[in-house]
């Protein structure tokens, strides 16, 4: 059952308070990235008197072309949904809740759930929303891409704290980004 939510979360690891930080999504951060250079182009190409003026296109009509996959490139990326994670500025841990959870691990979301609540492992961290102990559980994850590199090399496993009641996990510095960036093998 949800508890409410008391106002000054602690970090798991009793460091200090949590705080709520927005990061874009790494889809938002590669269309900014492409309108930026979209627009570095169409400033360069501007200014670049190299340019054959004889083409089937002129300078301005190639530079504004470039201008509109920019300004649609940063509009997109500026709107698209932000991750909303409770950070720890001292040991750079990550609480992830429920609707984070979802964004963050996408089809293994359920996966994820599903073996926090089956675990019988008490982490050594209590849930900073119920107070209760956290389970805590091993995910095992292979290098992202095709799957036949699992036979070159074995799975990576971490270790993942959670409630389940609460619908958070708890991920320690660098687990955040494995997780984003692996597969997770489910077994």
């Amino acid at each position: 059952m949800k508890k409410t939510r008391v106002e000054g979360i602690s970090c798991p690891k009793g460091c200090r308070e949590l705080k709520y930080k927005s990061e874009m999504t790494r889809q938002s951060v590669v269309l900014l990235l492409i309108g930026v250079f979209c627009l570095l182009m169409s400033i360069s190409f501007l200014s670049n008197d190299s340019v054959q003026e004889d083409s089937s296109l002129n300078k301005f009509e190639v530079a504004l072309g470039l201008l509109g996959v920019s300004s649609v490139c940063i509009f997109i990326a500026l709107r698209l949904e932000k991750l909303t994670r409770l950070k720890c500025e001292k040991c750079l841990g990550v609480m992830v809740e429920s609707k984070q959870i979802d964004m963050l691990l996408k089809d293994n979301a359920n996966y994820v759930r599903e073996k926090l609540k089956n675990s019988v492992n008490n982490s050594e961290h209590d849930c900073p929303d119920c107070a209760e102990k956290m389970r805590k559980f091993d995910l095992r994850m292979s290098d992202p891409g095709v799957d036949l590199i699992a036979v070159i090399r074995p799975h990576k496993i971490k270790e993942i704290d959670g409630c389940f009641g609460c619908d958070l996990i708890w991920l320690d510095l660098g687990e955040e980004g494995l997780i984003q960036g692996w597969n997770v093998v489910q077994r």
